[in-house]
């Protein structure tokens, strides 16, 4: 396996599992922050395969980190792509969907309702978003379109982000504007 990929993947752990008697606590309890990362570990692994498809091996690999992540992804409501987010990506709550052409960029975070997607337009199937790095969105907050959003951005509960955010801030509403600007 690459070594990027064990760094990622260690990454994660620590955020989702923790260790020692907290890691076991979340695996006995079935701890929904333990379960959320073994759905990120699987997405993180069927990406690296689906990228790596050369032989047989890893077409046979990709294909039992989809179906774990789908099936994982279904009893907990997270529908991500196989390849499309960042380092330390942070899923807060559940009912998440990103699109299979969104990019989220390093250390962004979800807490839940939360949709990443196109227009619905299936002549623009991939044209989703592309998020920058340490991007918070609250609860139910929404990114839809050919966008952009730049590093350092937190977008408010319950807001519609339609349109390219080019400046750090907390932004809100529906269509989003701009509340407070990061200095």
């Amino acid at each position: 396996m690459n070594q990027d990929l064990k760094e990622i993947i260690t990454e994660d752990k620590e955020y989702y599992y923790g260790g020692g008697a907290k890691r076991v606590y979340r695996a006995i309890t079935h701890n929904p922050l333990y379960q959320r990362g073994k759905y990120i570990i699987a997405a993180r692994k069927a990406g690296y395969y689906f990228l790596h498809r050369n032989s047989l091996i890893n077409k046979i690999r990709f294909l039992y980190y989809s179906r774990k992540k789908n099936v994982l992804g279904e009893k907990l409501g997270i529908e991500l792509g196989p390849h499309e987010f960042g380092r330390r990506i942070r899923i807060y709550h559940n009912n998440i969907v990103i699109n299979a052409g969104a990019i989220i960029g390093n250390d962004c975070e979800l807490y839940g309702n939360n949709c990443i997607g196109n227009k619905g337009s299936a002549s623009d199937a991939l044209g989703a978003p592309i998020i920058g790095d340490k991007v918070s969105f609250g609860v139910g907050a929404n990114a839809i379109g050919r966008i952009s959003v730049c590093d350092h951005v937190q977008v408010s509960s319950m807001s519609l982000v339609n349109k390219d955010i080019t400046e750090s801030g907390l932004y809100g509403g529906v269509p989003v504007r701009l509340i407070r600007s990061k200095t």
